[in-house]
């Protein structure tokens, strides 16, 4: 049997792929899987354990329009997938699957013939975790899981040399402005894991350069800026860091794949639609208007993203210090709750 996963979209959603492949493989091991995802999703794709093919569908530019999907739907055609399982619900997805000629399209999406309601309130890696099931691969595992980059840790040896303490990755950034916490919190946070002893580590992507290079001047302290690299650097990175610690994003959710401590600072999204392991805690304020989007907005609604505004640096911090000591962290203190 071949099957393959139709999920074009962000960084994280590539990762919430993952149990749902390997409940495939559980089911039948000789089976083969393949994912369709973005070009910032493929390296991760790639490091995800059991796929076995990955089409990169670069949808808003090298494959955009009609003859962008034909090329692509030639390419699945070729892989001759028994089955597809579109966890992703846009028409693009369906009709990707449809053109690949794919015999069941089981999903989400317009154009499949064995078409599933979407629960937008059930966890993100249920979604495609539902339709392995519907397959006949049910599974109870929904653990993140992601292989370190092979080749890359002369690079992570490089630019962690001399590290003291332990490595705390810190990841400012998110695809959404509305879930970013702030470039200042950003630089108290460091700043003060960098007394507790830390040496603090940035990462991001290029357009997050500037961002950072204001975070490790406002600190105030030594911070090793690592943001613009490649993904696989990045993770090569994230794999090495004894905790990480950012937004609802896809960066943060590669770091718990890689079974890193996490502590994710949520506003405008659901901590309720991540299945979250013992040493990954999300905090929060708890607002009647939060959480407001599935994603997050390119601007808050009410136009005063207290959410995010109001989330005070402390409550992050004492998660962190108690990940970090390798105690159960307790409820968060000052301006957030933990869960």
């Amino acid at each position: 049997m071949r099957v393959v996963l139709v999920h074009p979209a962000f960084l994280g959603d590539t990762v919430f792929l993952g149990p749902a492949v390997r409940a495939l493989k559980a089911r039948w091991p000789d089976a083969e899987v393949g994912l369709v995802v973005t070009p910032r999703g493929e390296p991760v794709a790639r490091l995800l354990p059991g796929v076995d093919e990955v089409f990169s569908f670069d949808k808003r530019r090298a494959d955009k329009g009609l003859g962008g999907m034909l090329r692509l739907a030639r390419r699945i055609r070729a892989f001759a997938p028994d089955v597809a399982l579109v966890s992703h619900p846009s028409a693009r997805s369906g009709t990707l699957a449809w053109l690949a000629r794919v015999p069941r399209r089981i999903g989400y999406a317009p154009l499949c013939n064995e078409p599933a309601v979407l629960d937008r309130g059930r966890p993100f890696v249920d979604r495609s975790l539902g339709l392995a099931a519907r397959l006949g691969a049910p599974a109870d595992d929904r653990r993140l899981v992601l292989e370190p980059p092979p080749g890359l840790e002369g690079y992570a040896e490089e630019t962690l040399r001399g590290a003291s303490g332990p490595v705390v990755g810190i990841i400012p950034g998110a695809e959404w402005a509305t879930k970013r916490w702030g470039e200042g919190k950003y630089a108290e946070l460091a700043r003060r894991l960098h007394l507790h002893g830390a040496t603090v580590l940035l990462l991001g992507g290029p357009g997050e350069r500037e961002a950072s290079a204001r975070i490790a001047a406002a600190s105030g302290v030594a911070v090793r800026d690592s943001t613009g690299n490649s993904i696989p650097e990045a993770l090569a990175l994230l794999a090495r860091c004894d905790l990480v610690v950012g937004g609802d994003t896809g960066l943060v959710h590669c770091a718990r794949a890689l079974g890193r401590p996490a502590v994710l600072v949520f506003g405008p999204t659901d901590p309720g639609r991540h299945v979250f392991e013992p040493t990954a805690r999300a905090v929060r304020i708890p607002l009647e208007c939060s959480p407001c989007h599935d994603h997050g907005p390119e601007r808050c609604p009410l136009k005063h993203h207290r959410c995010m505004v109001d989330l005070d640096v402390g409550a992050v911090e004492a998660q962190a210090v108690a990940l970090l000591a390798g105690a159960a962290p307790g409820p968060a203190e000052r301006g957030g709750e933990a869960r």
